[in-house]
This record gives C-alpha cells, structure tokens and sequence, in this order.
C-alpha cells in the first residue's frame, strides 16, 4: 500500500494530462472548464488512495463540469458510500454519480 502511495501523485498528475487531453476534442467543454475537471479527477483520485479502507486500483474516476463518475467494483458495500464520501469532500464537486458495484 505504500508504494501506491508513492506513486498517487505521479497518477494525479497523468489523470490530468489525459484528461485535458481528450476534453480538448470536446466542443462543449471549455480548456478552462476541462483543466478544473481533469483538477477535481487527480484529486479525487488521491484521496481514494489515500484512504487505508479503499481498494483504489479498482476504482475508476471521471469528471464533467463537476459532477463525479466512479466506476468499478470495490469488496463491501460500505465501500461504496465511503468512495462517495470522500469523493464529496473534494473542493469543486458538485455531486457525485456513484456506480461501483460489488465484486
């Protein structure tokens, strides 16, 4: 678990270069608004890494104009409403469409 701790920065900070780059090809969305998404995503993203209850490699985030997708599978079902919790915390999200599911 510590070495994906080590590395949560380096994923945050590839999360937003992805992102902003296929948000680019997005007409609707802004290079601002697809910056400040890709931002809350990293974010997110490491703060479920952070969480020592979490499984995060299995966990998928994606954000548009704030709203927060996770995806993926996680072992308990109160795993799911943590993921949301923390997802919530973040400065910026505006909600979160929560769609893990049991493993």
């Amino acid at each position: 678990m510590n070495t994906l701790k080590k590395f949560a920065p380096y994923a945050a900070a590839l999360s937003i270069l992805l992102t902003v780059g296929c948000a680019a090809l997005d007409d609707d969305v802004t290079v601002g608004e697809a910056v400040d998404d890709a931002t809350i995503t990293a974010k997110v993203k490491a703060a479920l890494i952070d969480d020592d209850e979490l499984d995060a490699a299995e966990i998928n985030v994606n954000t548009r104009e704030g709203i927060v997708q996770l995806l993926g599978t996680v072992d308990d079902r109160s795993d799911i409403n943590r993921a949301t919790n923390v997802a919530n915390e973040i400065e910026g999200v505006r909600s979160v469409s929560n769609e893990l599911v049991l493993k």
